[in-house]
């Protein structure tokens, strides 16, 4: 039996999250969407302005009565994001609507095989960037610190388990951000937080199904299935990108051959091109990506290459999992129009259903992860007892089992 306490939790989390995602919002339209009665409503409404995190806002307008007043989060909150690559560091505020309001990147030399001394002077420099940041807004409420990571990250120990491509293996990465920022932090993989910025910040709230394909110097993902974030064991679950598809190939930074993020990663994109221009001086996915958005057809050549490896990774989880959608983050997908048609054709010609998951661009595809690290403080401040269950199945629970005891 839930106590009466955790009823009224579990109520503010859903009126909440119904003002997140609908605002501006009145209390009226919060009951209707909610199930909850007006007057508690009300008393939420009043409980979070308390807290800082709603603001009432304009009045609207009725063909007769008492005009309501419509709430709105408050975006003076704000998240500190940073965002872990190998060889560089992209650091963000952002606010409570998803909102980047200051960007910048730091890059670094160092490589996997780092000294914990070189790690630890790299992430000086990021925290000397980070705070300066925070001083820029210092009018501003900041909830914590959030960090995607390209690597798997336990959840109850905060320690990276694994991360072939960057150079945080030989520290602790959780303790050391904590101990230079000193500021709450949440850590988690790079896929798994761009999941997370798609249900807090996109469009995806009522999905249960759902598979995210984060494309870098690696190709991670993260999975939705039944409204929870599948983890697996350790926290391991998700590492597609290391899945062998063919028994030679290149090198992985794992250590194996031919795995998949060897085919489609941004890294391997690059590769295409050199072999096709041995004479290029191309050092980096971005250059690539500028030729190719400006028609060069050796470039168009070698990401139309990258996409088919990466579509027949898609068709392989598609087959097993059974995604509803799937989003793929990235730099990438600045070419979408190009490359989504090649990714559905390629998944409808190797479905064995009628059924082929929708196909969508993350929300700034290269400022997903960005987001991502601040949905993973936001999501965690803000709701007490929700989790990732779709929005209709939790409000469908608040109105029937915590009514009576709000």
């Amino acid at each position: 039996m839930a106590s009466s306490e955790t009823a009224r939790e579990i109520n503010r989390d859903i009126v909440l999250h119904a003002i997140h995602l609908h605002q501006p919002v009145s209390r009226a339209d919060l009951a209707r969407l909610t199930g909850l009665q007006p007057s508690t409503v009300s008393v939420i409404i009043g409980q979070l302005i308390d807290e800082g995190l709603v603001v009432p806002g304009s009045l609207g307008r009725l063909p007769r009565g008492r005009r309501p007043t419509y709430v709105t989060l408050n975006d003076r909150h704000v998240t500190l994001a940073i965002d872990l690559r190998p060889g560089k560091a992209n650091l963000a505020v952002v606010d409570i609507n998803g909102k980047i309001l200051t960007r910048e990147s730091v890059t670094f030399e160092i490589g996997a095989g780092s000294t914990p001394e070189e790690a630890k002077a790299v992430i000086a420099q990021i925290a000397k960037a980070a705070r300066s940041q925070r001083t820029a807004h210092g009018d501003r409420i900041f909830q914590g610190l959030g960090v995607s990571v390209s690597g798997r990250v336990d959840q109850k120990t905060h320690r990276l388990l694994f991360s072939p491509n960057a150079p945080w293996a030989q520290i602790d990465l959780y303790a050391e951000l904590q101990r230079v920022l000193d500021t709450p932090t949440e850590m988690d993989n790079a896929a798994n937080a761009c999941l997370f910025s798609e249900r807090w910040f996109g469009n995806f709230s009522e999905v249960s199904n759902m598979l995210v394909v984060v494309i870098s110097e690696g190709v991670g993902t993260a999975l939705l299935v039944d409204g929870r974030i599948a983890r697996g064991r350790n926290d391991m679950a998700g590492e597609f990108g290391h899945m062998p598809l063919e028994e030679s190939g290149p090198v992985c930074g794992c250590g194996g051959v031919g795995c998949w993020e060897t085919f489609a990663s941004n890294r391997a994109g690059l590769r295409y091109y050199r072999e096709l221009a041995p004479e290029t001086s191309l050092n980096s996915f971005q250059e690539l990506l500028d030729l190719a958005l400006k028609g060069d057809v050796r470039a168009l050549r070698a990401i139309d290459r990258q996409t088919a490896q990466l579509a027949r990774g898609l068709a392989i989880l598609t087959a097993g999992l059974a995604p509803e959608v799937i989003i793929i983050a990235g730099e990438c997908t600045a070419l979408w129009p190009r490359i989504c048609p090649l990714l559905e054709s390629h998944l409808i010609s190797k479905s064995f259903t009628s059924h082929t998951p929708r196909l969508v661009a993350a929300v700034d595809g290269g400022l997903a992860r960005l987001r991502g690290a601040a949905a993973l403080v936001l999501h965690k401040v803000l709701f007490r007892q929700m989790d990732f269950a779709p929005r209709q199945e939790a409000e469908r629970a608040g109105s029937r089992h915590v009514q009576a005891s709000a």
